[in-house]
């Protein structure tokens, strides 16, 4: 049985399935002595809408950076989106 993912525009409601939409992944290169090292932090995937052409998040793309303040008690307080 085939599970297709339903996903909703938040700028101009456009519904459709997942691979209906465009997906862009950021990726940063750092060459080292002709080495390309790794990047130490993760992105999230940015959705493009294939009616408006907008970029957005399925998730809050500073998460992890929340629930590392939160895990180490950090004294900043962070307002979240």
């Amino acid at each position: 049985m085939w599970c297709f993912v339903i996903i909703k525009c938040p700028y101009c409601g456009f519904e459709g399935d997942a691979s209906e939409f465009n997906y862009l992944y950021e990726v940063t290169l750092y060459i080292m002595d002709s080495h390309v090292e790794r990047e130490e932090r993760e992105r999230s995937v940015l959705i493009v809408c294939p009616k408006c052409k907008q970029g957005f998040f399925l998730e809050n793309p500073y998460k992890r950076f929340y629930e590392y303040l939160d895990y180490n008690g950090s004294r900043y307080s962070v307002i979240r989106g």
